[in-house]
């Protein structure tokens, strides 16, 4: 129900514009035409034509050229005044543009031959009003057309890694036809496919353009050669491999009797050595050039080269710093050491003797070795003491270097007694 009287109201609406239409048909159509006039005046006015020439010139390009001649791909170039929107004019390109030469039932000679140039893009309404070169004509020269095998060769230029290698080369095919004019082409005695492989690391195959090559390797132009791209394969394999490996000092000679090695350091500890894929996969760390320690006493440091395997590298320099830390070796030792008596008033004697006390020392086993028991002093002060018996403690006094650990026994008993 709703539909339909949706349908009555819309008919009740259209029902007088069609009257009207029929009515005043003319009127109409005269609306319709000045509303496309003014369009197009509007259009005009916002994006004028003008007619101007273009500072570049149009490459030509030769068509139905006869099979037993030869002429460069381009024989000039050809100057035309265009028509098109001004907002597009500068952005005009050679692109927009095909200029052709019709060579066809020339032969072996020079000619005018007519240019033929047409829009190849239709932006801003783009038209070629005229050509401007002379008699729109172009000289064309067309040779004798002449051919000739020549052998393909492959030419590297700049080299891998320095732990990389050219393994292998190889070319699609071993020779190509070179074709052209006569003078050119008697001095082609090559086809070369050029290929940079600085800083290649992996194997890999490409398209490369053939370039024609005289005796001495120079480019000779105006020449055509069939085929003009080849397949080259290249292989580059890795001849040396790098690893990590800690440095490991090696010593010669043993210090002086009495002193030991308590540490050795190496700087750097760690260098990148590169070699067979063997070798880095096996080796554990790199040897270090042997460090004398013979009969030393002190720290030593030193400058030693790697003890690099035949056929291996090192990144960086290959000396290293090795310091090695040496003391002493540290022992005890025991003394018996007469007692020294201080303090001890004049009219008092000791009744009796007074018994060696046992010394132990501690220090270098060097200082040890030397010492005499009267180097070391074992003291008992008796001053206040009056007759009787005491128990006094002895006092040790060690040679520099040397440490008194213990003192056996640690209290002695003196009698005192009356001269």
């Amino acid at each position: 129900m709703l539909i339909w009287e949706a349908a009555v109201v819309i008919g009740a609406l259209l029902r007088p514009a069609a009257k009207s239409i029929r009515e005043n048909s003319g009127l109409a159509v005269l609306s319709v035409v000045l509303a496309f006039g003014l369009w197009i005046f509007v259009t005009d006015a916002e994006n004028p034509e003008q007619t101007r020439r273009p500072d570049f010139g149009i490459p030509v390009r030769p068509v139905n050229v006869p099979h037993d001649v030869w002429v460069p791909k381009e024989v000039g170039t050809a100057s035309v005044e265009v028509r098109v929107e001004d907002k597009v004019f500068e952005s005009l390109t050679k692109d927009d543009f095909e200029a052709t030469a019709d060579l066809a039932g020339l032969r072996v000679g020079k000619f005018d031959v007519k240019i033929n140039v047409k829009e190849a893009t239709n932006r801003g309404n783009l038209r070629v009003v005229d050509i401007l070169n002379e008699k729109g004509e172009i000289p064309v020269t067309l040779y004798q057309l002449i051919s000739k095998p020549v052998p393909v060769e492959l030419e590297t230029s700049n080299s891998p890694p320095s732990d990389f290698e050219l393994s292998r080369t190889k070319v699609g095919v071993d020779t190509a036809v070179v074709a052209g004019p006569q003078d050119a082409v008697a001095t082609v005695t090559k086809a070369v496919a050029a290929v940079d492989i600085e800083a290649r690391t992996e194997s890999f195959s490409a398209a490369v353009r053939l370039e024609t090559r005289n005796q001495s390797g120079v480019l000779v132009e105006n020449v055509e050669v069939n085929p003009a791209v080849v397949d080259v394969d290249i292989g580059i394999d890795q001849k040396s491999f790098g690893r990590a490996l800690a440095v490991s000092p090696q010593l010669k000679g043993t210090p002086r009797e009495g002193y030991n090695v308590l540490g050795v350091s190496v700087e750097p500890a760690v260098v990148t050595v590169f070699g067979s894929q063997t070798f880095v996969e096996q080796a554990v760390a790199i040897l270090t050039q042997p460090v004398d320690i013979d009969d030393a006493t002190s720290d030593t440091s030193r400058t030693v080269s790697l003890n690099l395997p035949t056929g291996t590298s090192v990144k960086g320099g290959i000396n290293v710093t090795v310091k090695v830390k040496i003391i002493a070796v540290t022992g005890q030792q025991a003394f018996a050491v007469p007692i020294t008596v201080n303090g001890l008033a004049d009219n008092l004697k000791i009744a009796g003797s007074l018994p060696p006390v046992q010394v132990f020392l501690f220090g270098p086993l060097t200082d040890l070795l030397k010492v005499n028991p009267d180097d070391i002093k074992a003291t008992i002060d008796l001053d206040g003491k009056d007759t009787g018996t005491h128990k006094v403690s002895a006092k040790v006094t060690a040679p520099n270097g040397l440490e008194a650990r213990s003192i056996s026994p640690q209290e002695i008993d003196v009698s005192l007694e009356r001269k």
